[in-house]
């Protein structure tokens, strides 16, 4: 039998008087796939997130999680059994930390203790041991750390889907890069459905399975973000890259597309193979270096300056210049929307 999407969307259409706001939207999302939506300011982006918890209704359309129709459930259960994590976090500021996170499954009914370990585990995965910070009240907390409880809340009730708008868009760079870093690590939602709103491009690219580009309420695209960058389905899709394109090129070129032009480049001022240090790997998945793409690549050169990148069969670790180089020659062959 086929798999029953987390969330299946179906001719949604909404309007504020005569304003349209989502126009005829239909898509599907797996099981466990993470979905960002993105689009200029006013695409409708985040009021088609909100109507998947019926924090808005729509005038017309179909929403189904996990087979089910929204409209058949109560919004306050429908809303207990889906995450969801805004910009402004939303936490309770006469609630503890630990407080906080419990609060949904204590709504559920689930036993105290069943919900006290819950918090403490999650606490833990989000780098707020509960020993330390559970007393503590939100606004004795910093503006990422306060971002990780309000993840931790939104997973407290291990719910199949969870919805996020914003999360990170009211930290400072440095804040932002680390609590993305810790969303995209987290073991916790790797098992879950997540459906993301954002502004940020090289946040989506880095975040998502697939993006879901939206403009004055209508999707453009709906791909990978090496399909929506490299085959772009008209020119709004075309232009909206263009700006970051050399960036979002290197989240998604791999080293084994640079392979043929690595024997090319010179080593580019890395340590000679003898004296280098090395990096065992590059990517999330060292099993599989050359799947990493450029910019995890040298993410990890950085941890290791002026040492090298070990890939399974080159015959040396391949520098920081030398990855650059490779990716110049790359760079300068037409790109597959150019020679289409």
């Amino acid at each position: 039998m086929p798999t029953v999407p987390a969330l299946r969307v179906a001719h949604l259409s909404k309007r504020y008087g005569a304003q349209v706001v989502l126009d005829d939207l239909s898509f599907e999302v797996a099981q466990g796939e993470t979905l960002v939506l993105l689009g200029p300011s006013g695409c409708g982006k985040t009021t088609m997130l909100k109507t998947l918890n019926r924090l808005v209704e729509p005038d017309a359309g179909t929403i189904e999680v996990n087979g089910q129709d929204v409209r058949q459930l109560p919004p306050a259960q429908l809303r207990r059994g889906l995450g969801y994590v805004i910009q402004q976090v939303g936490l309770l500021p006469h609630l503890t930390v630990a407080q906080n996170v419990g609060l949904v499954p204590g709504l559920l009914g689930r036993p105290a203790a069943e919900t006290q370990a819950r918090t403490a585990a999650l606490l833990e995965r989000v780098h707020l041991p509960a020993a330390r910070f559970g007393a503590l009240l939100p606004a004795q907390l910093s503006g990422g750390q306060q971002q990780r409880v309000g993840l931790a809340r939104a997973l407290a009730a291990d719910p199949p889907v969870v919805l996020m708008d914003e999360p990170f868009g009211a930290l400072d760079p440095i804040t932002r890069a680390a609590v993305r870093r810790d969303f995209r690590e987290l073991d916790e939602l790797r098992r879950k459905t997540v459906v993301l709103v954002t502004h940020d491009v090289a946040e989506a690219f880095e975040l998502a399975d697939r993006i879901l580009l939206l403009n004055q309420g209508r999707i453009q695209q709906l791909g990978t973000p090496r399909e929506l960058l490299r085959q772009p389905a008209n020119d709004f899709v075309r232009q909206f890259f263009q700006a970051e394109r050399l960036g979002l090129e290197m989240r998604v070129t791999t080293l084994a597309e640079l392979r043929p032009y690595l024997t090319q480049a010179p080593l580019g001022g890395a340590a000679p193979p003898e004296a280098a240090g090395t990096v065992a790997g590059a990517g999330a998945d060292v099993a599989q270096p050359w799947a990493a793409s450029v910019h995890e690549a040298l993410a990890q050169l950085a941890q290791a300056p002026g040492g090298g990148l070990a890939l399974p069969g080159w015959p040396q670790p391949v520098g920081q210049g030398q990855l650059l180089a490779a990716f110049g020659r790359w760079l300068e062959l037409p790109s597959p929307s150019e020679s289409a």
